[in-house]
């Protein structure tokens, strides 16, 4: 939300200056922490650090302005407020190392810049939470709402009343909907309106000075988070975000594959090899089961398994609980199998995380059954998933693989680094509540 009243002004300036003061308070209290009374002590030591005080001010007073990290729009989150700080945060980090480096003819204390920033962002980010909440404590009493009215007819007016009536929080106080600019109320802040009314009552609302906005219905649309794109002046609504579409992600994404795969191979080195000596002592044919599947793009490639069913089963008929093709059952139920996926893992086949690959018939049976299903070809996939940290593998009916793939198309749309971490976490402590 865009929408910034006097009081929201007066709120930022006040969190820039509690702010910067915070950051003062615990620069001089490190300073006494860690060295005393180093003014009367060594006035030549103190001189250094007031001089790092001064660039920290000016560093700080700098990125003030960049990226807004001190902007209260109406309704904004608490989690956009702190990714802004941490974001600040790194950039001051970044320049005071970048000075530090610079001043070859001193070297400043690591123990006290590390507690520096450390209290500084642990501090910063309980600030900004206390803040916002008071914002939200003072909408929730009434105070400070933006007033709004709906324009023309939408299914989505009902939902906008029910949301601002639960989340008096958001700062917005429904006015209910108008069939004219004359029913207005007079403390209308802001005009909400149909596509299909903006052009017939741009002019005249504007002339009354009030902000609009424009509501499209999208609840009919099966993704469950859109995005606005643009293309030149052309604006471009899009379906479904794609995190590891855009920027580093996926770069930073194929590193920790590359990484994390090269590192396990390395470390499990003995227990793949007693595992492969087990598979050929205990049961006739190849150690390793070779198969297509289906990954990136929808594009085919061989995934490779610890073989841990009879040579001469059939390689598309999937094992059910029972099944007495399966020679080493102690291999499937620990997932030990898994491992040699790594390799596809390092050659890029595969990642660490993502949606499981799919054998080529049930690919072909789910792609039309299950709603969404190429979707879970945008990314790679991985050795364990978001369904699977949910404990949704294994033999599967429609209805439990639409579910499978739901968690798949919500990974794909809400992936992170941190999700990534929680889901394999989840999956080697089997704690399916995680996620």
């Amino acid at each position: 939300m865009e929408y910034r009243s006097q009081n929201a002004q007066q709120r930022e300036l006040g969190l820039r200056l509690a702010d910067g003061a915070l950051l003062a308070v615990v620069f001089w209290v490190g300073v006494a922490l860690r060295f005393g009374d180093l003014q009367a002590q060594n006035p030549a030591y103190f001189d250094h650090y007031l001089r790092l005080a001064q660039w920290l001010a000016i560093f700080w007073f700098l990125l003030g302005w960049v990226g807004q990290p001190y902007r209260l729009a109406v309704g904004v989150e608490l989690r956009t407020v702190l990714a802004r700080f941490v974001r600040q945060t790194g950039m001051l980090l970044a320049l005071t190392a970048l000075l530090v480096v610079s001043l070859k003819t001193y070297v400043y204390s690591r123990v006290f810049l590390v507690g520096l920033f450390a209290a500084y962002l642990s501090l910063g980010a309980l600030l900004r939470v206390a803040v916002v909440q008071a914002g939200r404590r003072r909408f929730r009493r009434g105070i400070g709402l933006v007033c709004v009215h709906g324009l023309g007819a939408s299914p989505m007016w009902g939902q906008i009343a029910r949301e601002l009536a639960e989340r008096p929080d958001y700062g917005y106080r429904w006015l209910g909907t108008v069939e004219s600019l004359d029913a207005v109320d007079s403390n209308a802040q802001e005009l909400w309106l149909t596509p299909d009314r903006v052009l017939a009552e741009l002019d005249a609302a504007e002339t009354r000075g009030l902000r609009l906005r424009v509501v499209p219905d999208l609840a009919a649309l099966p993704a469950s988070r859109t995005q606005w794109s643009a293309l030149g002046n052309v604006l471009l609504l899009d379906w479904r975000r794609e995190p590891l579409a855009t920027g580093w992600a996926p770069t930073v994404k194929r590193v920790a594959d590359v990484l994390g795969s090269a590192v396990a191979l390395i470390l499990l080195a003995p227990l793949l090899a007693g595992i492969a000596f087990w598979v050929g002592l205990r049961s006739r044919g190849p150690v390793l089961f070779a198969q297509v599947r289906y990954g990136y793009k929808g594009e085919p490639f061989t995934i490779w398994k610890f073989r841990s069913m009879d040579a001469s089963a059939h390689p598309d008929l999937q094992a059910v609980p029972g099944d007495a093709r399966v020679r080493h059952p102690w291999l499937r139920a620990t997932h030990l199998d898994e491992l040699p996926q790594l390799w596809n893992v390092l050659r890029g086949d595969m990642s660490l995380v993502g949606p499981r690959p799919h054998m080529e018939s049930d690919t072909q049976r789910y792609a039309e059954a299950v709603r969404g299903y190429g979707i879970r070809h945008w990314v790679r996939p991985g050795i364990t998933g978001l369904a699977q940290a949910r404990g949704l593998h294994g033999h599967t009916d429609e209805a439990t693989m639409a579910e499978r793939v739901k968690a798949d198309v919500y990974y794909v749309e809400h992936w992170s680094v941190a999700l990534d971490l929680k889901i394999m976490l989840a999956t080697l402590l089997q704690a399916r509540g995680w996620v």
